[in-house]
Formats: structure tokens, C-alpha cells, sequence
């Protein structure tokens, strides 16, 4: 089986096509429902249903299965059949559960894209000769992950607390207790994050509730379905996250509406495009609800490309994938929702994709003093410099998991994981207080209150120290 992202080739190089905005500068609250137009998106999913494809896009009957009503005619007639393919033996990869059809899609309307597997090198060939003309065909190789383990001595203690502190950790420096006495504090607005997940019943989340989606590691056939649960976390990675973005008692921004994916594995911290194109295409969805559709929103991504094509992998590929990843935060950028991602953690002189991106607002990590952290990624590609900001990002406590018998655990953390979530917070409290201004014009206002940092002469730091002003 072969997984391809298709992208109308009109639409990853261009900005998409506005809908009715209301004046000639655009209105400054959009709704996202008509805001992407791409004239060649719907031809994917018209002709892959022509070739044979079927469509995951809306839920339904569970197809039949290869070999599966044979075995049912043998159980059938009495004989015992022993099914050498029911028990995966151990160690063996995990794989699709793939139907009798010639493969299977997702149509992704608000980013403008569709997924595909292809079951056949027949399907393939097919789907290229009708559609390789108008859309990329992006192979789904390329894995993408969270920022790597950062630098020793700067990690933190693990399984510090079991308890919540007395008061948030942020320094007065930061704005942070100052929006929350003006009772400024996230309300009204939406944040989205792609992550591990979220423990919906940890203390820092649990008086909420908070929108999750799954999504599996194939989330694009209709044989393993994405699923809407209660929020988990098999990791600890994505509540940390959650929490500093938006935990009751240590989040910046405590009071917004949290829509979090899981697209993330705990065992690999890695993930596929298609999996983040559905997690994103989920939250878009959600954000464009006709009671969302004008709410100012944030999407945080602690999540990257290797730097170099990972073995196996053509330069050609890795760089298609790049190119669809920036299609999507610049879908993002279209429907008026900030992007902001981590820098990563490989130290100076290194820059890493989704932050290389001039659509994302890259995140850089200091601690409590404003020392830039060893491991923050920083260098240039052009005339693009990264970080853009810098945001805490060593020690950082904040909630991780729960024991068995519901004892919850607090942990410090390290890595621009931690500071890029700190600065989603810090955009959710610019755009509660003036929820009328654009995604851009709340970047513009967070690089223009930023506090200026020291030079130093191994890393960049961009505007500074992000802070609510």
C-alpha cells in the first residue's frame, strides 16, 4: 500500500482564493467557513471514486474485508479454521486493515487536499494518469516528530509534584499575572493543539471540557477511523503542553476553549503528514462551526521535519513534503488562526521545518532568567531568521499523567515544546483582550511587545521574550 497527500498545484504555491470578506481590506472578523475556494480540490475525490477508491470522508458500513467471508463460509460449514493473520506475531509492523476496493481517500476540503492509499500499483498508475496534471502527488514518508530530548542539565527533574503549586511560576516580567487581575484570561477564544493527546481528567484540565480527536494511525481509511473520545494522553507530552497553555491552575491562558489531536505515538514520538493533515483538517472543521466560524483562534504545533531526508528518503520527496506542510499553515494563516511552533531543540546554527516556515511564528526556549537554553534551535534560511521569539522553556512545571489510583503528577519539562505553548498562551490572552484583530496583526504585536534579550554570540533570539503588554 502507498499513502499520497494529492494537493491542487494552484494551491501550494499560492494563497487560496478569499471568499466574501466584506470590504476590499477584508473584514476583521472572517468566517472561516468561506474563506478557502480552490477550483481543482473536488476533482481528486470525483475522479479517485471513478477509479474504484473508497471514501472515508463520512463515517458508514464497514466494507467487507479481504478473505474475511471466506473464512466465514469455511465457519460456516463446520470446519475449524486456524487464521494465521488474526494474532499479529510480535514485533511485526503494525499495517492497514486494507478492503476488497482498489483503495481508499479523504477528502480535506478546508485545507485543500486529499489523502490516498492505494492498494494496487494499477490504482496508482490510474489516479496519476487522471490527476498528475493539476495536483502533487505527495508520497507520506517523511516522518515528523517533537522536538528531540534536549541538552543534559537543563531537563529538569522527572515526577517532581503530585500536586499543583500554590501559584503560577510566571514572573511578573511576563504579563501574565497582570492580564489575569484585568481578568483577562483566554475566555472566548479557541486554541487547537497537535500533540500526544491530553488527560482530560488530570486536576490542570479536568473542570473543563475539552474537544479530542484520536487519530489513528490511519486515519484516512474507512477501516481504522479517527475518533472523537475523551481526551488521553499515552505519552504525557500533550497534557504538558496543554497545561502550560491552558491549565487551570498554571496555564497562561486558563480560560479558552481547548481542541486538542492526537497525532502523535508515544512509543515513536513520531507521525505522519497525513495523520497531522487530519488532525489539522479537524480542527479547522471544528473552528469553522457556524458558532466558531468568527472566533479568534491559535493552533499550537510542538512537532517537525528531520533537518536532512532520513535514510531511504530522496531529497525530492523530502522536500514535498515540506511543501504541503507549509500549505497547511498557510491555510491556517487564511482562515485568521496564528500558528506557532517550536523551534526545536538541536542547538544554534540549526533550523528545522514547520519553524523555517515565514507563515509559522517560531519559538525559541530561556529560563526564569532570560538565559537562552543550550539546546534552542536557531540559524537562518535567506532572509528568514529563526526564532522569531523566544518564549520559557527550561523547567517549565506543568501536568504530565496520572497513576492508577488517580494520584495526579506534575513535572518540570524542558525544550521549545514547552516555550512555544507558553507563547500560544500569551497570543490567547492578546486576542481575548481584542478579539477584532487579525491573526497577523496579534504576531505583529507580540514580536513588537517582545523584551529585548542580551546578544549572544552562539544563538538568535529573534524580537526577544514574548510577554503579554
Amino acid at each position: 500500500m502507498k499513502s499520497f497527500l494529492l494537493v491542487p498545484k494552484e494551491s501550494i504555491e499560492t494563497q487560496a482564493k478569499p471568499g466574501v470578506r466584506g470590504t476590499a481590506q477584508g473584514e476583521r472578523v472572517l468566517s472561516r467557513s468561506t474563506a478557502l475556494r480552490f477550483s481543482a480540490a473536488q476533482k481528486a475525490p470525483d475522479a479517485l471514486t471513478a477509479l474504484g477508491l473508497r471514501s472515508a470522508t463520512l463515517p458508514g458500513m464497514k466494507p467487507e474485508v479481504s478473505g474475511q467471508a471466506q473464512r466465514g463460509r469455511k465457519r460456516a460449514r463446520g470446519k475449524k479454521v486456524t487464521d494465521v493473520d488474526a494474532t499479529p506475531m510480535p514485533n511485526a509492523p503494525v499495517t492497514e486493515q486494507a478492503g476488497t476496493e482498489a483503495g481508499s481517500y479523504r477528502f480535506m476540503p478546508l485545507i485543500g487536499a486529499t489523502m490516498a492509499h492505494f492498494y494496487s500499483q494499477d490504482a496508482e498508475a490510474a489516479a496519476r494518469g487522471e490527476l498528475a496534471a493539476e495536483f502533487e502527488f505527495i508520497p507520506d514518508v517523511v516522518p515528523l516528530s517533537f522536538p528531540g530530548p534536549v541538552s543534559a542539565g537543563q531537563t529538569g527533574p522527572r515526577n517532581r509534584g503530585m500536586s499543583s503549586l500554590a501559584t503560577r511560576e510566571w514572573p511578573d516580567e511576563s504579563g501574565v499575572p497582570l492580564a489575569h487581575a484585568q481578568g483577562i484570561r483566554g475566555a472566548g477564544v479557541m486554541l487547537g493543539i497537535l500533540d500526544t493527546g491530553v488527560d482530560a481528567d488530570h486536576p490542570e484540565h479536568a473542570s473543563k471540557t475539552i474537544q479530542f480527536r484520536y487519530v489513528s494511525l490511519f486515519p484516512n481509511s474507512p477501516h481504522n477511523p479517527a475518533r472523537d473520545v475523551r481526551g488521553f494522553d499515552p505519552d504525557g507530552h500533550g497534557t504538558h503542553v496543554c497545561g502550560i497553555a491552558a491549565g487551570v491552575h498554571h496555564g497562561v491562558a486558563p480560560e479558552v476553549d481547548l481542541y486538542a489531536a492526537s497525532v502523535i505515538e508515544s512509543e515513536t514520538i513520531r507521525t505522519s503528514l497525513g495523520r497531522v493533515a487530519a488532525g489539522m483538517e479537524w480542527l479547522l472543521h471544528q473552528f469553522s462551526r457556524p458558532e466558531n466560524a468568527s472566533r479568534p483562534a491559535v493552533v499550537n504545533l510542538s512537532l517537525g521535519f528531520p533537518l536532512q531526508p532520513p535514510p531511504g528518503i530522496s531529497e525530492a520527496d523530502y522536500l514535498l513534503n515540506q511543501r504541503a506542510l507549509q500549505a497547511m499553515l498557510r491555510r491556517l494563516l487564511d482562515s485568521n488562526i496564528l500558528p506557532i511552533v517550536a523551534a526545536g531543540n538541536s542547538g544554534p546554527d540549526t533550523v528545522g521545518y514547520p519553524a523555517a516556515f515565514p507563515e509559522a511564528l517560531a519559538v525559541g526556549a530561556v529560563d526564569f532568567e532570560r538565559n537562552v537554553a543550550t539546546f534552542s534551535a536557531s540559524g537562518a534560511v535567506g532572509r528568514r531568521v529563526v526564532p522569531d521569539v523566544m518564549g520559557y522553556g527550561v523547567n517549565v512545571y506543568s501536568s504530565t499523567e496520572r497513576r492508577c489510583n488517580n494520584q495526579a503528577f506534575y513535572e518540570r519539562m524542558s525544550g521549545t515544546s514547552m516555550a512555544a505553548p507558553y507563547v500560544a498562551g500569551i497570543a490567547a490572552l492578546y486576542r481575548c483582550r481584542a478579539p477584532d484583530l487579525t491573526a497577523l496583526e496579534v504576531r505583529d504585536l507580540i514580536l513588537a511587545n517582545a523584551i529585548k534579550l542580551p546578544r549572544s554570540a552562539n544563538h538568535r533570539t529573534g524580537k526577544g521574550l514574548a510577554v503579554f503588554r
